[in-house]
């Protein structure tokens, strides 16, 4: 059996000029060990959730993701953004997507930073510590989450690699 091509569908067209698009969606099958539930989505955002370190991966681009999520790790009062060498290698590790839900960690981690080369902050070349210290003090979570949208995450799209260090 073959399905018709519904771009030549004329009913969905016009359901979809009624609708104001011309784009097609992207859809994912929801599969509960790869995408997040509304629970889950909101634990994260409103008290975290205390993780095994095998069950986050990064991204290319080193962020931390957490099935189909990016998220932060709290490390006292600093917390991760990306997998760095300052990254906590105790269990369980306390992922969260909010501020609030970081207990307690409320600075930036200069490594992930760094990592990042996050707008240009570049800690190690001497020339630009000043500038590199404007970009740590006006670090900005939402301004983050802007420009390294935390979810959704597409097991398809985005390559996700294990963290490579480990607890002995």
């Amino acid at each position: 059996m073959s399905l018709p091509d519904f771009t030549e569908f004329d009913p969905f067209n016009s359901l979809r000029a009624r609708m104001g698009t011309d784009r097609l969606g992207f859809f994912e099958l929801f599969e509960p060990t790869l995408h997040l539930t509304g629970i889950e989505r909101s634990d994260l955002d409103q008290q975290g959730l205390s993780v095994a370190r095998s069950d986050l991966r990064s991204l290319l681009d080193f962020t931390l993701v957490y099935k189909n999520s990016r998220v932060l790790i709290a490390d006292g009062h600093n917390y991760h953004l990306a997998e760095c060498d300052a990254m906590p290698l105790s269990e369980p590790l306390h992922i969260a997507t909010s501020l609030a839900a970081l207990a307690g960690a409320s600075r930036v981690c200069q490594a992930c930073l760094q990592k990042l080369q996050y707008q240009g902050y570049d800690a190690q070349k001497a020339r630009k510590e000043g500038y590199s210290r404007q970009v740590l003090d006006s670090f900005s979570l939402t301004r983050f989450w802007s420009e390294f949208h935390k979810y959704p995450i597409s097991e398809k799209r985005d390559i996700r690699k294990s963290l490579t260090k480990s607890v002995s």
